[in-house]
């Protein structure tokens, strides 16, 4: 099922292009009958949810292979977190060629080094960021490698540090540099070939000087990365991102309301030694029977296989 629309068709509509973080083809499908327009596959959640590992320990192959997946069981159109690319610039040609075949329609290219690793937001085992030109050379790498396909390359650094409280560690370490270096790697970025760029950590609730300035700054279109809240407040609307600029915005939400599911269906079930709770549960009048693809497709496909082969075995006699 290949994406009913792109991220640059979504863009030069001027939609704000909101993708929720997934993991799975059910993920993907939840955020579509929410009513999103896009997604955004999560290298953290992927890592958690296929592999059982902290972030920054996969390989490619596992991820371009869940990416391809998701890509093909939705109509959403696909934004792919893909870290530093990969170790060399033809690691990264190839990684983000393989992903835009797959049905991608943007990759996001980081400025971190190989070899971090992330347990949750209290624990950063940092190992810096990558020389400027090194990552501008990655963005390029990526760029040449999409052209003439559907997908986007972001030009996502990581180097200014700070951000909301929540993403602790993940912000917090002795190598970032400031808000001036990450607007000259952004524009490094734009100068390489990437349409879109992605500064990191600007996601708080004190963040629209900075976005202000990130705006006037680095052209071309810019992401939001994450949407907070604090204190039970959203930290900025996403009107007011549109009118400060800003084209694109993800969010965490779906493992997180996942987990909170099936904590609630499977304890119920335990404490009460049965299964009532959950079969009989008819939220959005789904029933128990949840599916990321259509039933009547695959039927009518089966169908027309059987008559096919009936049809054969009545040429040759055959019951």
């Amino acid at each position: 099922m290949p994406a009913k629309t792109t991220i640059r068709q979504l863009l030069e509509q001027g939609e704000m292009v909101w993708s929720p973080c997934v993991y799975d083809c059910v993920s993907a499908r939840v955020v579509e009958l929410c009513g999103y327009n896009s997604i955004l596959l999560s290298s953290v959640e992927l890592e958690y949810a296929h592999l059982g590992i902290p972030s920054g320990a996969y390989n490619w192959e596992e991820y371009i292979w869940v990416a391809s997946r998701i890509a093909n069981s939705s109509s959403l159109p696909l934004i792919v977190d893909g870290e530093n690319g990969g170790v060399s610039p033809l690691q990264v040609y190839r990684n983000c060629k393989r992903l835009a075949e797959a049905g991608v329609m943007a990759i996001s290219i980081e400025d971190t080094r190989e070899g971090t690793m992330f347990a949750g937001f209290h624990y950063g085992h940092h190992r810096g960021y990558m020389e400027a030109e090194q990552w501008a050379t990655h963005v390029k790498a990526a760029v040449d490698a999409v052209a003439g396909t559907d997908c986007m390359i972001i030009a996502r650094t990581d180097i200014k540090g700070g951000g909301a409280s929540q993403v602790g560690a993940i912000s917090g370490n002795e190598f970032t540099l400031g808000l001036d270096e990450a607007i000259r790697r952004a524009k490094m970025g734009v100068e390489a070939g990437a349409e879109i760029t992605m500064i990191q950590n600007i996601c708080h609730a004190d963040c629209e000087p900075e976005c202000l300035r990130i705006v006037e700054e680095v052209p071309g279109y810019r992401f939001y990365p994450d949407l907070h809240a604090t204190d039970g407040k959203p930290d900025v609307s996403l009107e007011t991102l549109q009118e400060w600029g800003f084209h694109l915005v993800s969010n965490h939400a779906a493992m997180k309301g996942a987990t909170k599911g099936m904590m609630e269906y499977l304890k119920t079930n335990f404490e009460n030694r049965n299964t009532v709770y959950s079969e009989n549960d008819e939220f959005y009048n789904m029933g128990h029977i949840f599916h990321p693809f259509i039933f009547e497709d695959w039927i009518e496909r089966d169908q027309a296989y059987t008559a096919y082969e009936n049809s054969l075995k009545d040429k040759t006699g055959k019951k």
